[in-house]
């Protein structure tokens, strides 16, 4: 009776897995949209059916007649007057993924925030079919018997219309050759909007039937999207059954873990699970061979005025009073860690999202091992952890496409905290740290400063190398990159472990500006969104631009977290937004645009023009001007050659 009850506890919640993940398979197995903000569409869809029983009385059934038709028409205009005009200007799917990865990554933010402040932080529940019913002997509520019912139908039904309808066998072709489908007649544009609504109506029917029984917050979405993208990869993008089977059998999985070792290990058992099946078998369960995206890169700028700044920077702390010292801190600090990221996804275009991750491991690290050890061997220890948990990371991934690398470091963050609380509440048996080091926020402060000189530094050095050709080859295009013998596994996972590497120690010298630390403290998801947009904002491919994004975004998000904490994510993701669609390329990008608006030549032909006007008269209009020299300027009139002179004799 035991082992029936395990079976189907492991079911169900295999069938919560199995039914989260359906929409994002098809919004990213045909759309090609990798939909970070698919868990606040399921949120949403809770916060629904949460209101219309506690107010109006109606059943979750009866919801999904409301909610899944209006997720489908939000859906739809979403993708059609936002991500389809946004996406459509890539040039290549290398480009179409970065946008709608950081298109919906601000997405999720603002969702999250508008979430959190009409509703507040606080879990939203209510008991719907939570009888208890025996089903051969064990023990099952009614709610959570009807999801599982619901994944096996619904998984079921999708693969049929994929698999039979025409409509199904449209979008079919279009997951597996967008390209070529319109040669055949199918509309790409039509038919991709079609999967991504239906992804939206059925993240809306699962967060329906989830509130039942799960309570809904604001910040609940990110783990269902997690959750999601692991099953989809698990099961092959595209393939429903195979996310069906991948989601039975994580639940099962994390059954087993929680009777066998310790439920604050689950996190933990599902990415090593993640991790096996991206090392065996990277295509998925029942997936095709996955395929590398093709990136783009940049020429980088040359700049003067580097010197100058360092010299400002190393005499301000005598100059500056507290809070503009602290201010120059935090200035620093995302510096270093937007140099860090783009250091890495800027020449590769493999967008990070795991900055909290590492920034964490080196903030705890030092609050671990500096009050009872020292300070330097925190900071050796910290190095250590992160270049084995990059490396590791590194080899699962980039090895395959970056999708599947934005997925692990998507959760890495929510892992890395995970086995720190797991530590910390049963080994060390603690609820967190207490740091008192004699290190001043001047120590912190030039501690800082060296950090974002070495890593910048390290940039140029690496730009002039040969290193840094084979990234700019890589970036442009990394079948060509393999083709002509660069070792590109080995290059980006070298490059990964000097970015990891920067924003750890980034973590670790900001630590003991905090008296206490806890995981929630260490692995704030806001670090890695803040890096991002400051990176982009100024610009990811050149080594001057994370400088220009962190030092506006850092005064405007002071000024914000003050004003109208909270409105901050909600403002943060709008700003990314517009970042993706107005200045893909950053300020530098902007900079390189006016730049040769204003060539050379263009504005030499317009000083001679107005020379040519202040001489002004008839004489000055009729005069022959001198044959144009370089750059459009006349050829100076200098001594005759002689063979000029040998014509001007000739009768």
């Amino acid at each position: 009776m035991m082992l029936l009850d395990f079976l189907l506890a492991g079911l169900v919640i295999g069938g919560i897995y199995a039914l989260i993940s359906i929409g994002l398979n098809l919004q990213y197995g045909v759309a090609r949209v990798l939909n970070l903000a698919y868990g606040e569409f399921l949120m949403l869809a809770g916060y629904g059916a949460f209101w219309g029983f506690t107010l109006l009385g109606l059943s979750p059934v009866l919801t999904l007649f409301v909610g899944a038709p209006l997720a489908f028409a939000l859906s739809w205009l979403l993708f059609t007057y936002v991500l389809h005009p946004l996406l459509g200007r890539a040039q290549d799917q290398g480009k179409r993924e970065i946008d709608s990865i950081l298109s919906t990554f601000g997405l999720l933010f603002v969702l999250q925030g508008v979430a959190l402040v009409a509703w507040s932080g606080t879990d939203r529940a209510y008991s719907y079919l939570s009888v208890p019913l025996n089903l051969f002997g064990a023990v099952i509520g009614a709610n959570r018997l009807l999801v599982l019912v619901a994944a096996l139908a619904l998984s079921g039904g999708v693969y049929a219309f994929l698999r039979y309808s025409p409509v199904g066998r449209a979008m079919r072709a279009i997951a597996v050759s967008p390209r070529t489908a319109p040669l055949v007649g199918i509309d790409v544009a039509r038919y991709s909007a079609l999967a991504f609504a239906a992804g939206g109506a059925l993240a809306a029917v699962a967060g329906i039937l989830l509130s039942s029984f799960v309570g809904i917050n604001p910040t609940i979405g990110a783990a269902f999207t997690m959750k999601a993208l692991i099953v989809v990869v698990m099961g092959g993008i595209g393939h429903v059954l195979g996310g069906l089977v991948a989601g039975l059998m994580l639940g099962l999985a994390e059954t087993l873990a929680a009777l066998l070792l310790d439920p604050g290990l689950i996190t933990v058992i599902n990415f090593a699970i993640f991790s096996i099946v991206l090392l065996w078998r990277p295509q998925g369960l029942l997936g095709a061979a996955a395929r590398s995206g093709t990136q783009g890169s940049l020429r980088l700028p040359k700049q003067a005025i580097p010197v100058a700044a360092l010299l400002a920077l190393i005499v301000a702390p005598r100059f500056a009073d507290a809070y503009w010292l602290s201010l120059l801190v935090n200035i620093l600090t995302y510096i270093a860690l937007a140099t860090g990221w783009a250091f890495f996804s800027g020449a590769t275009r493999y967008v990070s999202l795991a900055a909290s991750a590492f920034f964490g491991v080196g903030a705890y690290a030092v609050a671990i091992l500096a009050p009872d050890y020292s300070y330097g061997l925190a900071l050796l220890a910290a190095v250590a952890v992160s270049i084995v948990l990059s490396a590791f990371v590194g080899l699962a991934t980039l090895r395959l496409s970056g999708m599947y690398f934005v997925i692990f470091t998507f959760g890495l963050a929510t892992l890395v905290s995970a086995i720190v609380s797991w530590w910390e509440f049963n080994i060390a048996q603690k609820a967190g740290r207490h740091l008192f080091l004699s290190i001043t926020t001047t120590h912190i402060y030039y501690q800082l400063l060296a950090l974002c000189v070495g890593i910048i530094a390290l940039w140029m050095v690496r730009d002039r190398s040969r290193m840094g050709f084979a990234l700019k080859t890589l970036g442009a295009d990394e079948t060509v990159a393999r083709q002509v013998g660069i070792n590109t596994v080995a290059l980006k996972v070298g490059t990964f472990v000097v970015s990891s590497v920067v924003m750890t120690l980034a973590g670790a010298i900001l630590a003991p500006r905090w008296s206490y630390m806890d995981a929630t403290i260490a692995f704030n998801p806001n670090t890695s969104f803040l890096t991002v947009i400051m990176a982009l904002l100024g610009g990811a491919t050149s080594v001057w631009g994370p400088m220009l994004g962190v030092v506006p975004l850092v005064l405007i998000s002071d000024y914000l977290s003050v004003t109208v904490p909270n409105y901050f994510s909600v403002v943060l993701g709008l700003v990314l937004l517009g970042i993706v669609f107005l200045i893909p390329d950053g300020l530098i990008g902007l900079l390189r645009r006016w730049r040769g608006h204003l060539r050379r030549p263009d504005l030499a032909h317009r000083l001679h023009a107005l020379a040519d006007r202040i001489g002004g008269g008839p004489a000055g209009r009729n005069r022959v001007s001198p044959p144009a020299g370089r750059n459009g300027i006349a050829a100076p009139k200098g001594p005759a050659s002689s063979q000029d002179q040998s014509q001007a004799r000739q009768p």
